[in-house]
């Protein structure tokens, strides 16, 4: 993925370059100081994400920005500043930008709006048209263990589990108030106990629940999970 910084500040850049060095799929083809000095290379390249700050020397990045877009140029922008006003988010966001990073900000954080634009990127380069799933995970963009439109998709689903079947494991799950066995889950759904369990491993491993031994008085301790 190829990747232009904009940045003033030459110690900030370092750090954000250093960073994305880690990211083996990463190709940095530029870091400036100056949107004029980048203005040839987004031009000339093909840039898949531009990390943009707000605050420079010759304009703002919002101000670039809707340059940009005038010009009908539609790169992903991940926005980097130290503003936190309410007229700067509403503009960066009536410009598209994919993510908004308030300085300073942490390693964690960086990582998960890259991932954004990467996941951007190979949904566009896999389809030629979306559906509602699809659309779904580029504008509801949330931390994917926890949503459950995310276990309903097919293709993510290990051999041997359904969509369908996934489907009334999850709404089941959702009812819960408190932890449940997976007894208890099978009868609510209404298949067999070792069915259900292979459901509840897999979401165990995708952290969308947790599991704890709960040990009786008498007889075999029980293994009771609820929502992360």
């Amino acid at each position: 993925m190829n990747v232009l910084i904009i940045e003033d500040d030459p110690m900030v850049a370092k750090l954000n370059e250093d960073f994305l060095k880690t990211i083996p799929t990463i190709n940095i083809l530029g870091n400036y100081r100056t949107t004029e000095e980048a203005k040839e290379t987004l031009q000339e390249k093909n840039i898949d994400a531009l990390l943009l700050d707000n605050y420079l020397p010759n304009q703002t990045g919002i101000e670039f920005l809707a340059e940009l877009r005038k010009e009908n140029n539609q790169v992903p922008v991940i926005l980097i500043t130290a503003a936190n006003d309410i007229e700067t988010i509403q503009q960066a966001l009536a410009l598209g930008v994919i993510d908004y990073l308030v300085k300073p900000f942490t390693a964690e954080r960086f990582l998960l709006a890259i991932q954004k634009v990467m996941k951007q990127k190979k949904l566009f380069s896999q389809l030629q048209y979306a559906n509602q799933q699809n659309i779904d995970a580029l504008f509801n963009e949330q931390s994917t263990k926890n949503t459950s439109a995310n276990f309903s998709l097919s293709n993510d689903l290990p051999k041997g589990l359904a969509k369908l079947t996934m489907e009334k494991v999850l709404e089941k799950i959702n009812e819960e108030t408190t932890s449940f066995s997976t007894e208890e889950l099978a009868k609510k759904i209404g298949i067999s106990r070792i069915s259900t369990k292979k459901y509840l491993t897999f979401l165990v491993e995708s952290n969308y629940l947790t599991e704890d031994i709960v040990y009786q008085e008498v007889g075999r301790p029980t293994i009771r999970y609820k929502r992360t």
